[in-house]
């Protein structure tokens, strides 16, 4: 992708949008001390392609991140270094073990796609919303990959029971840190909250049916036209 055009393409995308994306760019730039849990783990041992897998991972984030850079100077923004949601987001992580950073992980792949399609489908067509839905579909695929992974974790009723009570947790905490922080860029481009709730609300369900295959249950990730 050499190019989103310039500040000039864009004039009609409120400024609050470039503030906004470049929050997610920040967001996407970790995810070293992943990887090294990934391979030390007891599943990795068992699983020997899964440490891999989750270097791959990694990589496409840092490609998002550059992806997600030239979104933000197209619309005439700067990059940041730091941001309280994603200061949250790195503590939490580095504070939990492998199977709760990969749910913490999941969280932010749910929150993204919404965020992602909300924001590409106020655009007019463009290269910037081509790169936005391509990130959208990425993420789809990762939701797939820590899906998995959280399936195998959750081999038992108590296990599942848990799974719910931390996924509902870490999603409903995840949802409002996302909107305190981009509310004004939603307000900007018209996205009611009820809607991106009601967007997140779906997702996160259909994750959590991934999860534990409930039957039945048809998810965005099965087809990409399908995704809020």
């Amino acid at each position: 992708m050499a190019s989103l055009g310039g500040d000039a393409c864009h004039a009609s995308v409120p400024p609050s949008v470039a503030r906004s994306l470049a929050v997610f760019q920040l967001g996407e730039t970790g995810g070293g001390t992943v990887v090294e849990q990934a391979r030390r783990s007891a599943f990795a041992k068992n699983n020997p392609g899964y440490a891999r897998a989750m270097e791959l991972f990694v990589q496409e984030e840092h490609r998002h991140a550059q992806v997600l850079a030239m979104c933000v100077y197209a619309l005439g923004g700067q990059l940041i270094r730091s941001n309280w949601t994603d200061s949250l987001f790195v503590v939490v992580r580095r504070a939990m073990g492998l199977r709760l950073k990969v749910l913490v992980l999941l969280a932010a792949e749910v929150v993204g796609i919404s965020y992602y399609q909300r924001i590409a489908q106020g655009l007019e067509p463009s290269p910037l919303r081509d790169a936005l839905e391509e990130l959208c579909a990425d993420e789809q695929s990762h939701l797939h990959f820590h899906c998995e992974f959280l399936r195998v974790q959750a081999d038992g009723p108590m296990k599942r029971w848990l799974f719910k009570a931390a996924w509902r947790t870490v999603t409903a905490v995840a949802q409002l840190a996302v909107y305190l922080e981009h509310r004004g860029a939603l307000k900007d481009m018209g996205v009611p909250r009820s809607e991106l709730f009601a967007r997140w609300r779906k997702t996160v369900e259909q994750a959590q049916a991934l999860v534990l295959l409930d039957d039945g249950t048809k998810t965005c990730m099965d087809a990409r036209s399908d995704c809020p």
